[in-house]
């Protein structure tokens, strides 16, 4: 469905990752999907969904181009999972991942795709997973490859961090530097969250967790960004400790609420909020992403949940979309949705159809 506008909107099919995982729809299934839905482009999510993958036959690439064709859709990014750790046994040596990427640069240029989302070392540092990911070293390396293949090397700015944080200008820079304007940011609305998700409260109250608990936590969250002040962490702490809270209550809020005393257990990471949120100054993550904007060269439309209302539950969607457009982005927008890894943990929930929600609400948000 053409917008008609500077911002594109497309679909991640990484948003359905279970219906393929699960033989609900093969690629072309999920490709249809996306067209149904409104989108204009596809992010591929090449190793799951390309059966040959890492090998794109010219056979495999006829398919690829009937089905754009049939569904009325562009290839716009390839995803690249700096997949160090691929083996059991081993982890690939720096020769071999750069090898790999160039592989990622070419696969990316024989579908047609204009963009190559890169898991980079500043969007999970090594310390978090343990395995270093392509670095600012190999970025420079791989540089020259995406010239040549004219495929933007899109660096993925993902929560805890953010478009602004220093460690990623370093990116800018090196294009500025060596005029090869072949590598940027790539905003991820996780930047934006404000709020736990109801998909992350369905996901541990599976686990054991109070749900009573994390949706005080989530109500006090919502009050303090819509009112735009910061919690007193004090104040919720001894309410959660009323709440009989369980050894699980204690370690999910232990990184959000340090007075929540976790005892002797130890601490473990969280999606739930790992880092404290300044509520009071929230507007200026708005402000500083249309400075940013127009240096952005994709985005990823991160959900994990649609309200009733048709509202992302977490995200000030209208607010990040003003702020795109004030900054004067220009671009593809494309859906990812990752609510289906905690909320199909309990029941199936519906990808195609969250997704559909989604889009319209993108469009909402370009005022077409």
């Amino acid at each position: 469905m053409k917008t008609n506008n500077d911002i594109k909107l497309g679909i991640s099919l990484y948003s359905y990752q279970d219906n393929y995982y699960f033989g609900r729809h093969d690629l072309e299934g999920c490709i249809a999907a996306a067209a149904g839905a409104g989108a204009e482009g596809i992010e591929v999510f090449s190793d799951s969904m390309i059966e040959e993958w890492p090998y794109i036959s010219d056979n495999f690439v006829d398919k690829w181009n009937g089905m754009m064709e049939r569904y009325g859709v562009e290839p716009v990014c390839l995803d690249h999972f700096a997949d160090r750790a691929m083996w059991k046994n081993k982890l690939l040596s720096d020769e071999e991942l750069f090898d790999r990427s160039v592989m990622y640069i070419k696969a990316a240029k024989k579908l047609g795709c204009s963009s190559l989302r890169v898991m980079h070392e500043e969007h999970i540092m090594e310390k978090s997973i343990g395995v270093r990911l392509v670095d600012y070293d190999m970025i420079a390396k791989l540089l020259p490859v995406a010239a040549e293949h004219g495929i933007m090397l899109a660096l993925e700015c993902h929560a805890p961090t953010s478009i602004d944080a220093p460690y990623q200008q370093k990116y800018i820079e090196l294009a500025e530097k060596t005029g090869i304007p072949y590598v940027g940011l790539q905003v991820d609305f996780s930047s934006y969250e404000y709020c736990i998700s109801t998909a992350d409260i369905v996901s541990f109250v599976h686990s054991g967790a109070s749900r009573e608990i994390l949706e005080y936590v989530r109500s006090e969250q919502r009050k303090a960004y819509f009112g735009a002040y910061n919690l007193d962490e004090e104040a919720i702490a001894a309410n959660i400790k009323k709440m009989s809270p369980s050894d699980l209550d204690l370690l999910l809020f232990s990184r959000m609420l340090p007075l929540v005393d976790p005892g002797n257990t130890r601490a473990i990471g969280s999606v739930i909020m790992p880092h404290k949120i300044d509520y009071a100054n929230f507007a200026e993550k708005y402000e500083t992403l249309k400075d940013y904007a127009s240096k952005v060269v994709y985005v990823h439309g991160k959900f994990y949940d649609i309200d009733e209302d048709g509202e992302v539950d977490n995200m000030d969607y209208s607010k990040i979309f003003d702020a795109l457009k004030a900054g004067g982005y220009k671009g593809y927008i494309c859906s990812e949705f990752e609510g289906n890894r905690r909320m199909n943990m309990i029941d199936w929930c519906d990808e195609i159809e969250l997704v559909r929600k989604h889009q319209a609400l993108m469009r909402k948000c370009l005022g077409a």
